[in-house]
C-alpha cells in the first residue's frame, strides 16, 4: 500500500514529459491521478496507459491560461472524484531557443503560463482545500529560477517567481492546514528541453557533465520528490524549493 492510498490528485501538463513521471509515481504511490492537459488526445493516451496498469485515473482539458477552462477543469476533478487533495503545478513551456533573442511576445508566454497559470489552478482549488480542511501543492519551478541560463531570461525569471511565489502562498496557506512546496528539476531532457536545445546535440551530455552525479535525471526522479512533498512525511514541510538536478546547484 502507497503512501498516498486513496487520495486524489490533480496534475497540470501531465499527458507527456516529467508531469506523465510525476502522475504515473502519485498512481504507484496509491494516489487516484486527473491527468489535466491542453492536449487532451495525448492526456487520454496517457491515462489509457495507465488504466492498462490498474491505476485509478482520468484525463480532462485545461489551458492553464484561461480562468473559464481552469474552472471547468477543477470543478469536473472534484465531481469526478470527490475531492482533490494535492494539486501539482507543472504545466510549463520553454518560449526560447539557444542563441536566440528573446522577444516581449515569447517572455509574455513564459510569464502566463509558467507563473500566472500556477496561480490560476492555485485560486482555483485553495476554497476546496479550505473546505476539506487540508491540502498539498507541489508546484514544478527549475534550477533556472536559482541559476539563470543566458539564452533564457523569459523562462528563468519565470520560474524564479514561480519559488517565491510558492514560499508567499506558504505564508498565506499555512493557517488552513495547505502545505506549498516547489520542486526544481535540473535538465531533465524531455520533448518540451528539445525544443530549447536548439542545433546542440550534445546539450545533454554537457549538462550531465555539470553535476556532482553523472547521470541523467529522469521524469521519475522528479515524481518521486513530489510524492515525498504530498505525503504525510512531509507535513511539516512548506515554503520550500527542493533541487533534485543531481548535484547541479548547491543553494
Amino acid at each position: 500500500m502507497g503512501d498516498l492510498q486513496g487520495e486524489s490528485a490533480l496534475v497540470t501538463g501531465a499527458a507527456q514529459g516529467i508531469g506523465r513521471g510525476i502522475a504515473l509515481e502519485l498512481a504507484r504511490a496509491g494516489c487516484r491521478v486527473i491527468i489535466a492537459d491542453r492536449d487532451l488526445p495525448r492526456g487520454e493516451a496517457t491515462a489509457l496507459e495507465m488504466q492498462a496498469a490498474e491505476h485509478e485515473v482520468m484525463a480532462l482539458p485545461v489551458d492553464v491560461t484561461d480562468e473559464a477552462s481552469v474552472r471547468e477543469c477543477v470543478q469536473a476533478a472534484i465531481a469526478h472524484f470527490g475531492r482533490i487533495d494535492i494539486l501539482v503545478n507543472n504545466a510549463g513551456i520553454h518560449c526560447e531557443k539557444i542563441g536566440e533573442v528573446s522577444t516581449a511576445e515569447q517572455f509574455n508566454q513564459c510569464l502566463d503560463v509558467n507563473l500566472l497559470g500556477v496561480w490560476r489552478m492555485t485560486q482555483a482549488l485553495v476554497p476546496h482545500f479550505r473546505a476539506n480542511g487540508s491540502g498539498r501543492i507541489v508546484t514544478v519551478a527549475s534550477i533556472n529560477g536559482r541559476r539563470p541560463w543566458v539564452d533564457t531570461p523569459g523562462y528563468s525569471a519565470s520560474k524564479a517567481a514561480v519559488i517565491n511565489l510558492t514560499q508567499c502562498l506558504a505564508m498565506q496557506l499555512g493557517a488552513a492546514n495547505i502545505n506549498v512546496n516547489a520542486v526544481c528539476p535540473g535538465g531533465v531532457m524531455t520533448a518540451m528541453a528539445d525544443t530549447f536545445s536548439g542545433d546542440q546535440p550534445d546539450l545533454e551530455r554537457a549538462i550531465i557533465e555539470s553535476r556532482l552525479l553523472k547521470r541523467p535525471l529522469l521524469p521519475e526522479d522528479i515524481g518521486h520528490a513530489v510524492v515525498f512533498l504530498a505525503s504525510a512525511r512531509a507535513r511539516s514541510i512548506t515554503g520550500q524549493a527542493l533541487n533534485v538536478d543531481g548535484g547541479t546547484v548547491l543553494s
